[in-house]
């Protein structure tokens, strides 16, 4: 009988959370039962057929009281499911998918391996999500110390996450590392389809992502406006509550004629290997799988150094405390400037911009340092805590 191993996590629309989720079915479905619990039935990720598919009947993007008024209703509907099905391991990603686990575990106790997937560095990112509320970081962070504190194992995506669960949130449960898989042989070939609705005729920068305070966008377009006089075009993939505000700052600082938004793209990466250099202007990461994806493109990067993921990827043999303040670092597979800098960040670019020699070396190096991370070699990562 093959184990049965239960994931949980809000959608499987995009992001990077949602990406690691399915690939990790598609890669384990032939050696157990495989079982996905989802708040919301929005699948935009290809999942196999025989993976048991059960939709809590919840708003993924629920906020504010009434959110955390339904968290014990969740968790006996999942704790239900397990009963029913004999789940072995329960593995939640995404924090509201980890207080389920948590309180399922509390009130519901069975013989299930609890594991809590860890995907962002949590100290920066309340430090965005909030907005001027003191109370919501507040309830977030003791929503995260009680519900970790539960979990037999959890599982990080970069050491300075690792780091900041022990250091800021108390965590004394076992904690691994393991950094999140790209597929390889997907991105090769869907980079490689023809670009049907962007002419690239000059110098081109490309960012993907979702437009969210954390991904700080605003920081990418002030310094592209500094290079406006350059032979250089910017395009944005992606899309989200930010974009009017985005797109009115483009317009402010005259470059609508130099910036284009995409609009989400089931395949940005054919886009991302026929732009220059790609940029990543986050105020905070967990660990950003678009930057590998850029790198497996043969892309020159350039990424602010925020916590946490771009340092891990680009520099693997500094120090990952190392916070840049001032100056841009030259590192081993691309170019870290400081955060919230658009100086700094614009001067990069126009390094990227004009050093032919430096944006060639960069490309030459980028598709082995995104091998790295291939399918095959941190699935079996995961799988040896699974069960």
């Amino acid at each position: 009988m093959k184990p049965k191993l239960l994931f949980i996590i809000n959608t499987l629309t995009y992001g990077g959370a949602e990406r690691v989720v399915s690939l990790l079915l598609n890669q384990l479905a032939e050696k157990y039962e495989l079982h996905l619990v989802i708040f919301e039935n929005i699948i935009k990720y290809p999942i196999p057929g025989s993976v048991h598919i059960y939709c809590l009947g919840e708003s993924s993007k629920a906020q504010g009281i009434i959110t955390l008024l339904r968290l014990p209703f969740m968790a006996k509907k999942l704790a239900s499911y397990c009963k029913i099905h004999k789940i072995d391991s329960c593995i939640s990603f995404l924090n509201r998918a980890c207080y389920i686990n948590a309180i399922r575990k509390t009130f519901w106790p069975a013989r299930i391996k609890t594991i809590m997937c860890e995907r962002s560095h949590q100290s920066s990112i309340l430090q965005y999500i909030g907005g001027s509320s003191k109370i919501f970081p507040y309830i977030s962070k003791k929503l995260i110390s009680w519900s970790y504190q539960k979990a037999d194992l959890i599982l990080t995506n970069s050491e300075l996450s690792r780091l900041d669960l022990q250091q800021n949130f108390k965590i004394n449960r076992p904690i691994q590392v393991v950094y999140n898989p790209i597929h390889l042989h997907d991105i090769l070939q869907k980079a490689n389809e023809p670009v049907q609705d962007y002419l690239f005729s000059e110098f081109t920068f490309i960012s993907v992502g979702k437009f969210r305070v954390e991904k700080n966008l605003q920081l990418l377009i002030q310094a592209f406006a500094q290079l406006k006089e350059l032979p250089v075009k910017l395009i944005i993939i992606g899309g989200g509550p930010l974009e009017p505000a985005l797109k009115q700052q483009v317009s402010q600082l005259g470059i609508d004629d130099k910036v284009w938004f995409g609009g989400f793209k089931s395949n940005p990466f054919q886009y991302i290997k026929n732009a220059n250099c790609f940029v990543l202007s986050s105020h905070t990461e967990g660990f950003p799988n678009v930057l590998l994806e850029a790198l497996a493109c043969g892309k020159a990067v350039i990424s602010t150094d925020c916590k946490s993921g771009p340092r891990e990827i680009l520099a693997p043999a500094s120090d990952m405390n190392t916070v840049l303040e001032k100056n841009i670092e030259m590192t081993a597979y691309g170019i870290l400037v400081p955060e919230n800098n658009p100086q700094q960040l614009a001067f990069a670019m126009k390094k990227i911009f004009e050093d032919n020699q430096l944006r060639e070396q960069f490309e030459e190096k980028s598709l082995q340092r995104a091998s790295e991370f291939s399918n095959e070699i941190i699935i079996p990562q995961f799988e040896q805590y699974f069960y």
